[in-house]
């Protein structure tokens, strides 16, 4: 704890609520320095409410430059966060807190709902039974968060904070550093590990993206040896690769559980599942005594690990927060139909999905319809991607 930090914080912060509260409890657990550790469930404990709202509130003081977030930066891998001591510091001790015009704070997370009448995504009265418009009860975002799922379509967050990736995430990007690395089968790969660790989440997205080119470049220079995962990543080996440039195709914005939405989550999954992590010893004992138990077992680990992007979509789909998908495949939309949630149609979907160790998406209770190909149960037009063109993960 810091009390010079509480201090100034309580001084000077421009802010109230939830983002106060959020700020409040960093400083009870940052240094002098302004320099915090703590993990989300800590932080909502302090703050005494949900780990997503102190996201929320957490993005937002980024935003407004209050506080930095370093991804993975910490004590096994946690976030490092970093209070603006000096910029709070300067301002004026009667600051007044900035408002939004209601006696409300900008900062909050969302608290206020009603239930509003919805047109699902291009749903027609004869697809929705004879009533084209849903009655749906939304969360009601406070002024500059993103609005609900399908209230607003286009919602999309530019946030970078909103993509800082998971500790789990960076050990599944570390493991597909390392795999097959050139004679290095067996060593220890815990240096390596602390090194990438250090990286931020753009280098570490770098080497990853760019170490297969600059194997390449080491053996057109007729060299044999390859250095250490630990020497590659310290010295940052993988900017000596020219990156080429690449015009990147336009993205979409793509409401959840629309037509582009879906198909794009179909299009990645028919791309073959990744590296699953290491079983734990109890696990190991189900998967190899064989049988429904161990099937049933292998698909749930798949679901849950074998398509990491999906996974992330389903996640900001589940908080309201659209898709980024590449505008060709919109062009390439098959013909599709709106489902009704736990109609026989959709829970058939739904049985597909587990048989093929599919990850299922969590449908929020305001969603009513959902999108899907009519190409079911065939699957044929993906699973021809399975053998060419990409997932555009």
């Amino acid at each position: 704890m810091s009390i010079k930090v509480m201090s100034i914080v309580w001084a000077k912060a421009p802010i109230e609520g939830g983002g106060l509260l959020v700020l409040l409890a960093l400083a009870d657990n940052a240094d002098d320095r302004g320099t915090a550790y703590p993990g989300i469930p800590y932080l909502a404990s302090k703050a005494r409410m949900s780990d997503r709202n102190v996201q929320r509130c957490l993005r937002q003081l980024a935003d407004k430059g209050f506080i930095r977030i370093t991804a993975n930066a910490g004590p096994g891998g946690s976030n490092k966060y970093r209070i603006e001591v000096e910029k709070l510091n300067e301002l004026p001790d009667d600051f007044v807190p900035l408002r939004d015009g209601k006696g409300g704070d900008n900062l909050s997370p969302p608290a206020k709902s009603h239930p509003v009448t919805n047109p699902v995504e291009g749903v027609t009265s004869e697809a929705s039974g004879g009533d084209a418009h849903v009655t749906l009860t939304v969360i009601e975002p406070s002024e500059g968060t993103s609005q609900g799922a399908q209230a607003r379509e286009g919602a999309i967050s530019s946030d970078p904070a909103e993509d800082l990736p998971t500790a789990r995430e960076v050990r599944r990007l570390f493991q597909k550093l390392v795999n097959n690395w050139p004679n290095f089968a067996g060593m220890s790969l815990d240096n390596a590990k602390r090194e990438f660790d250090r990286l931020t989440a753009d280098d570490q997205t770098a080497a990853v993206e760019r170490r297969d080119a600059w194997i390449a470049v080491l053996r057109k220079q007729g060299k044999d040896h390859t250095p250490a995962p630990s020497t590659y990543i310290k010295e940052r080996l993988w900017e000596a690769v020219p990156v080429v440039a690449a015009v990147s195709p336009e993205r979409i914005s793509a409401p959840p559980f629309g037509k582009a939405w879906m198909h794009h989550v179909l299009t990645c999954l028919a791309q073959p599942a990744g590296a699953l992590p290491p079983p734990s010893a109890f696990l190991r004992t189900t998967l190899e005594a064989g049988g429904e138990p161990a099937r049933r077992l292998m698909r749930d680990r798949t679901a849950a690990h074998g398509w990491p992007h999906v996974n992330r979509v389903y996640e900001r789909a589940a908080d309201g927060f659209a898709a980024s998908v590449p505008s060709h495949e919109v062009a390439e939309l098959p013909e599709m139909e709106a489902l009704a949630v736990n109609s026989p149609a959709f829970d058939a979907w739904r049985v597909e999905f587990a048989s093929k160790g599919w990850p299922w998406p969590k449908i929020p209770d305001a969603v009513q319809f959902v999108w899907f190909p009519k190409t079911h149960p065939t699957f044929g037009e993906y699973e021809l991607r399975k053998t060419g063109g990409g997932s555009n993960v």
